[in-house]
């Protein structure tokens, strides 16, 4: 299976197999919430990015075949731009909200989940699961290759037999928009970035140097062999651009029902 671009008739085709209608979710923003960005579209931007997680997650979850999840683990949650949604499309669903942000996990705990510190490494979060549904928007996008292998194979690891994940990742779209503009991420080092994407198809950046954060970039068939390289796992969805226009998305399923 290849990455492929969702065109707009996919869009109208997966709507129409999203057969319930999602409740209003909570508008109430935490005030440090930084992913209410400065849009046209102004708050209502933010409540679209969660529809648009949403849909990815239906599509990846249809795909595999899974039915609707009753453990479900947003990691990282922040504030809840994507978790709210998801408690509104999974209304029976346990939701385990994670992140090194605690207080980002607690508005999510007044949202109506489960919280859970994260920690460095992962594994020493104390996260057993098994989860139905792990949703992880934008945390690979932020980091070099052992953090890739760190994470891949702790959601594998927790997800229960037929369990499917879905991450979002950086490709040519931002690709692009670092190139037009270099400075624009604030990156320590832009042009490695593109050297080792280009060269290799996996590129990173730290924003400073020798630091862990910065901006990866990931061609879809890198990511996809490092996927297929968990033990097991089944691709089920690869779509450039997919989470809300930007991103790339792929989901898997562990195996077993």
């Amino acid at each position: 299976m290849t990455a492929a671009r969702a065109g707009p008739a996919y869009f109208d085709a997966l709507q129409a197999a999203f057969a319930w209608d999602v409740p209003p979710v909570s508008r109430d923003i935490h005030p440090d919430d930084g992913m209410l960005l400065p849009v046209p579209e102004g708050p209502d931007h933010y409540f679209e990015v969660g529809r648009s997680a949403l849909r990815a997650v239906t599509a990846a979850l249809l795909a595999a075949g899974a039915p609707a999840p009753r453990r479900i683990l947003d990691l990282p949650c922040g504030y809840g731009r994507v978790l709210r949604t998801l408690r509104a499309a999974f209304p029976d669903a346990a939701v385990t909200a994670c992140d090194l942000n605690r207080c980002g996990v607690e508005f999510c705990a007044a949202l109506g989940a489960t919280p859970a510190d994260s920690a460095d490494p992962i594994d020493r979060a104390g996260i057993a699961g098994p989860f139905d549904l792990i949703w992880c928007g934008s945390l690979l996008t932020h980091l070099d290759r052992p953090g890739w292998d760190e994470f891949l194979t702790f959601f594998h690891r927790v997800l229960a037999p037929g369990g499917v994940c879905v991450v979002t990742t950086h490709g040519a779209h931002i690709a692009g928009l670092v190139r037009a503009d270099p400075r624009r991420f604030r990156l320590g080092d832009a042009r490695r970035l593109l050297r080792g994407y280009d060269r290799h198809g996996f590129g990173f950046a730290a924003y400073q140097r020798g630091r862990r954060y910065g901006l990866s970039l990931a061609r879809p068939g890198w990511v996809l062999d490092r996927v297929r390289a968990l033990p097991g796992a089944r691709l089920v969805f690869a779509v450039e651009q997919f989470w809300d226009h930007a991103q790339d998305v792929v989901g898997w399923q562990r195996p077993g029902s």
